[in-house]
């Protein structure tokens, strides 16, 4: 991770901070709630948003056993059943990963913990339920209130999970012997054990379990996706929001690469390349050391084959009870019990933003503009790879000078537009029952930034980059209350009111929502000449899909294999 953040910002991040704790406080009532689980009782608190609405919150509930010790790397077990109540009346620690910062290691194994919020817990009639799973790339993130708040969501008869699980080579560590059982994807499986928590229990905090939508951002797009195409969640939700990823996304998952051994060498392992050997290391080395080196294991060929994540999912090398990626994600697409089911999908209008800070960091990346090779899709990188690469150039970098915005112009297709496209042809084909619509987030707002935004880049960017929307479905450390006249709280109504309604039905048309009165978001029909999508700017818009042109030159690079497109 690279960072742009300056002293003023990191020092404003940390005042914040202290001021959101203190306003925490200060919204937290004395009272008290319990609820029954199927493991045992817990103790939540009222608290009250932002905006003074009041709402239950219950932080840290388990969902799973610690995976410590014996269970490091493995799937995950339900945890054991308590006596008496449990206090989950604060969020537990995040998983163990690098600071976006400091870059120090800190975190916890001890990390399989979801949060409830609830506006009322006894509803007339059971309420819909949004289950959240953070991005970061599979090595980064956290659920709880810091990054993830629910001052927006309780506007609105819903109730909100977030979900930690595992991340880096603690979620996603691989080993190809089926003695070991360990075959790798333990963090999708943290989620799906999550998943049958909530299907199992929230109705006792007054949620629907009949009516559950999964949503994610990035990552966590990806594994909501992941979630939506695995047979192990076949009853467990119902709708699914992917914000800016797919599982279908290069940078989503591993192929082959195996990086057990290479890691335990990078932390001092001395023996030979057996397996049993290298678990029985890794599992005696401390946690903050592994994912210090876990990056460090990337080799520089693997480098340039833009293999951006070591630990990620992949597909398992044997079968297992709790296999969640049994083949290929275009394969698993075609027959996913999914394609019954609705989905909302999009992205943000300037993605490939988030490339800025490793442009400043390493400007010689600029030099893979002069023949484009590395962006052909790796499926079809063997078959006429620089008619290809010639495609992607003269669509993206056909200057006389190598630029940082077209570097940031052609990683927004590689890393997103490309992967949507292909999950929405997928959906045209294979899921013709059921509806798929489209967004793209549009508003630019220096007064509501998205902490991850000032991390990434500092100030004074322009441009709607990758997780801006975030700031505007969820509180964080440095939210304060808006004007309710402010065209940015406007803008929150809106993602609200859409999700929720989503949520809710299966349709994203609200005609509270303002703006939307007039409107009617009709779900894709066909590519030709362009999707229709929902264009979430200073206005909402009905509008041809502005990247069509461009994803239309990617998927003519799989031609003459025209059947690893979808």
């Amino acid at each position: 991770m690279h960072s742009n953040v300056g002293f003023l910002d990191k020092l404003r991040w940390r005042l914040n901070v202290l001021g959101n704790r203190y306003a925490q406080y200060r919204l937290t009532t004395n009272e008290t709630a319990v609820v029954d689980t199927e493991y045992g009782k817990v103790k939540g608190v009222k608290r009250r948003t932002i905006y003074e609405v009041p709402y239950y919150s219950f932080e840290g509930i388990p969902y799973a056993k610690p995976p410590v010790n014996e269970l490091r790397f493995k799937a995950p077990e339900r945890p054991e059943p308590w006596d008496g109540v449990l206090d989950c009346l604060s969020p537990k620690d995040r998983a163990v990963q690098l600071h976006l910062i400091t870059n120090n290691a800190e975190g916890s194994e001890d990390c399989l913990y979801l949060n409830v919020y609830a506006k009322n817990l006894k509803p007339d009639k059971p309420q819909p339920v949004l289950v959240w799973i953070h991005g970061g790339g599979f090595v980064v993130g956290e659920a709880n209130r810091d990054w993830f708040g629910p001052d927006y969501f309780m506007e609105k008869d819903v109730v909100l999970v977030t979900v930690q699980y595992r991340l880096g080579v603690f979620g996603f560590l691989t080993l190809t012997s089926p003695e070991l059982n360990i075959p790798g994807n333990a963090g999708l499986k943290d989620q799906v054990l999550a998943l049958k928590w909530v299907k199992n229990n929230i109705a006792n905090f007054g949620g629907d379990p009949n009516c559950i939508t999964v949503f994610g951002e990035s990552a966590g797009a990806a594994s909501t996706h992941y979630l939506s195409i695995t047979e192990q969640t076949r009853g467990l939700f119902h709708r699914a929001i992917l914000m800016s990823g797919a599982a279908i996304a290069s940078w989503a998952h591993n192929g082959q690469e195996r990086h057990a051994y290479p890691l335990a060498k990078l932390a001092g392992f001395k023996g030979e390349h057996d397996e049993q050997h290298v678990l029985e290391y890794l599992k005696k080395c401390k946690a903050t050391d592994l994912a210090q080196l876990e990056q460090k294991v990337l080799t520089t060929v693997e480098l340039q084959r833009k293999i951006m994540f070591p630990f990620a999912p992949c597909i398992e090398p044997y079968d297992t009870p709790d296999c969640v990626i049994s083949k290929s994600p275009r394969d698993l697409m075609r027959t996913a019990w999914s394609n019954s089911m609705p989905i909302l999908a999009g992205h943000t209008s300037a993605e490939g933003l988030v490339m800025l800070p490793f442009i400043k960091a390493m400007p010689i990346c600029l030099n893979e503009l002069e023949t484009c090779r590395s962006f052909v899709p790796y499926e079809v990188d063997d078959v006429d790879i620089e008619e290809n690469a010639a495609k992607l150039k003269k669509m993206h970098a056909d200057s006389a000078e190598l630029t940082a915005d077209e570097y940031m112009d052609i990683n927004a297709y590689w890393l997103f537009h490309f992967p949507l496209h292909r999950v929405l042809l997928s959906r045209l084909t294979n899921a013709t029952s059921a509806p798929t619509y489209l967004y793209r987030f549009d508003y630019d707002s220096e007064i509501l930034p998205y902490p991850y935004r000032i991390w990434r880049f500092g100030r004074g960017v322009k441009g709607v980059s990758h997780a801006d929307e975030l700031a505007y479905l969820f509180s964080h450390a440095m939210t304060n209350a808006l004007s309710k006249e402010s065209p940015e709280y406007r803008t929150i109504q809106r993602m609200i009111g859409i999700w929720t309604q989503f949520a809710a039905t299966g349709n994203p048309n609200n005609k509270h929502v303002p703006g939307m009165e007039s409107l009617s978001w009709e779900p894709i029909r066909t590519p030709e000449p362009a999707y229709k999508c929902l264009n979430i700017g200073e206005e909402l818009k009905l509008i041809n899909w502005p990247e069509m042109e461009k994803v239309k030159v990617w998927a003519s690079t799989f031609d003459r294999k025209k059947n690893l497109l979808f």
